[in-house]
């Protein structure tokens, strides 16, 4: 029987295909026969008549000749989503009710491989995750309470702020302990991010240096990337600038990922991409890691290849 799998993810025709991963997770399965679906989780709802169904509308993707995704602009009938032999909940933040709302719906799921497990990501946002591994972080704030975070600034001097539910570099700013009208700027940057919790993070010195993308599969290193901000920037990630750079782990960076192996399993975190910055674990980004196409071309290896694999095997 021919596999089906669905990929929860933002448009793929609107997607760098040079660039992107899901891309590449896509491809991967369509070379191998199985048949590829996208959906909105806008999309998704539960249905409940004498038993719960998680159902939605979708649509059957395939690539162009010039290798772009595309899709038959008229949705399919909705779908009972245990139909499908694999979910990959690929949609970027911002981590919001919304998106929190579909993991509610997708960890009803019985028989789908569902990566990553909704339940854990529902429960673990990538910026937040850190929080189980405090010997391996910088000294770290999470809050939206203005006088402890001055308390925090005041104690490590220079910082980075980030909210706590962006991606892609938005919203980071390196501040100094002499920023003038400091609680004014806190307060206006906290509900800039709907007063939400913000990230504070000593300032590390060796920042230029790089911030490392290393991909886990299953727990299992499979490749990883130095992104270098680009002169007079803080942001290395690639959406922000950064500069994709070949590099190898450290034997501190190898200690991380070893110590992270085993919570990720358990987890059922089995597709995830970490960033260390100068031998400190930053993130753990578990909703929609990248890296994959410059970890690729650097390394000359296929890493889609190791994900669809893991899923194949789980599925027999």
């Amino acid at each position: 029987m021919i596999k089906k799998f669905l990929f929860q993810m933002d448009d793929p025709t609107k997607i760098n295909f040079k660039e992107d991963s899901t891309y590449m997770l896509i491809k991967e399965s369509l070379s191998r026969g199985i048949r590829c679906f996208y959906n909105s989780p806008s999309w998704v709802y539960a249905s409940l008549n004498k038993y719960n169904q998680i159902k939605s509308s979708n649509l059957e993707l395939s690539l162009t000749k010039s290798g772009k995704l595309t899709y038959k602009s008229k949705k399919s009938k909705d779908t009972n989503l245990e139909k499908f032999n694999a979910i990959f909940i690929r949609q970027d933040p911002p981590f919001n009710m919304e998106y929190i709302s579909n993991t509610y719906l997708l960890s009803q799921l019985q028989n789908p491989v569902l990566i990553n497990d909704p339940s854990e990501v529902r429960n673990f946002p990538e910026k937040h995750i850190m929080m189980n591994f405090p010997e391996l972080t910088p000294p770290t704030l999470i809050s939206s309470h203005t006088p402890s975070i001055l308390a925090f600034i005041r104690l490590h001097k220079e910082v980075i702020l980030k909210p706590a539910y962006g991606n892609g570099g938005i919203g980071i700013k390196k501040i100094k302990i002499n920023q003038s009208n400091m609680k004014k700027f806190l307060t206006k940057y906290i509900s800039k991010f709907q007063n939400n919790p913000v990230i504070i993070q000593k300032f590390l010195k060796n920042f230029n240096k790089g911030d490392k993308r290393i991909i886990l599969v299953n727990g299992q290193v499979k490749g990883a990337v130095l992104r270098v901000p680009k002169k007079n920037s803080i942001k290395a990630n690639f959406h922000a600038g950064g500069t994709a750079v070949k590099t190898t782990l450290s034997p501190r960076e190898k200690q991380i990922c070893s110590t992270i192996k085993s919570f990720l399993k358990t987890k059922k975190l089995s597709f995830v991409g970490i960033d260390v910055i100068d031998g400190y674990l930053t993130e753990i980004n578990i909703t929609s890691p990248t890296g994959i196409q410059e970890i690729n071309r650097l390394n000359k290896v296929n890493i889609e290849k190791d994900v669809i694999d893991f899923v194949e095997k789980s599925l027999q």
